[in-house]
């Protein structure tokens, strides 16, 4: 995985992604951080930082341009936006702003980083595309109205990508699937929180491994469960009864 030309980490400034970028940089691996804040962090030989707001496409359309000469080798899509909210009592504006933004973030950035950089990336020997995602989006909840489909929709963007890849090249296409992570996005949120740099030392030990899923920690038995009781997580965390049929 490490390679003199970088990889792209997004979300650099906090969280996960953050922790991602030292971890990187402690391996000796060229790193290019994207976030709208510049991170607690000096550019150098092995680091720089660009800063994009990913929840406009035209900016993410120049990011994409701007980092096709730097000749990547691998990319961590890990920005996310998640709003706790009940979208049925928002303002149609403050709806539509929501879930714009959400969306943007979370399905529509790294889509486009993604098929943008692919070419340049399943160049490289040992190239890789890494999403990062979430428990939620196989099982997904109420107060998460926007963020939760639109991980579901990069799980499937994932499938998609991969296949491409498979076809053209060896480059790899990998999804990772996190618990609760302890960052400033679920603060007050739930409990058996992992750390982020838990968290960005499991996602680069499956990249290292090759791995094209890598789910961490608690997920993996919600993985197992939706195998043997496939819906049963939605409608535990939904509070939807089990449906059932008669013939």
């Amino acid at each position: 995985m490490i390679d003199a030309r970088p990889i792209i980490v997004t979300g650099a400034s906090r969280g996960v992604g953050y922790a991602l970028v030292r971890q990187l940089l402690a391996q000796g691996t060229s790193v290019v951080g994207v976030a709208r804040e510049r991170p607690d962090l000096a550019e150098g030989p092995n680091f720089q930082f660009v800063s994009c707001d990913l929840s406009v496409p035209d900016d993410v359309a120049a990011l994409v341009a701007r980092l096709i000469p730097l000749h990547p080798s691998g990319l961590i899509n890990n920005a996310a936006l998640q709003t706790e909210a009940d979208l049925t009592r928002l303002a149609p504006a403050d709806l539509a702003r929501l879930v714009r933004s959400e969306v943007a973030v979370d399905l529509v950035a790294p889509l486009m980083l993604a098929y943008g950089l692919f070419d340049t990336i399943a160049r490289r020997p040992g190239g890789f595309i890494c999403n990062i995602n979430s428990a939620l989006a196989f099982a997904p909840k109420l107060s998460a109205g926007a963020y939760c489909p639109a991980k579901a929709g990069l799980a499937n963007a994932t499938i998609a990508l991969r296949a491409l890849a498979r076809r053209q090249t060896d480059c790899l296409v990998s999804q990772v699937v996190l618990p609760l992570v302890d960052t400033d996005m679920t603060v007050g949120r739930g409990s058996g929180k992992i750390s982020a740099q838990k968290a960005a030392s499991a996602i680069l030990d499956g990249l290292r491994r090759r791995r094209a899923e890598i789910w961490v920690g608690q997920v993996r038995m919600l993985r197992l469960l939706q195998r043997l009781a496939p819906g049963a997580t939605s409608r535990m965390l939904l509070g939807v009864p089990a449906q059932t049929s008669s013939v």
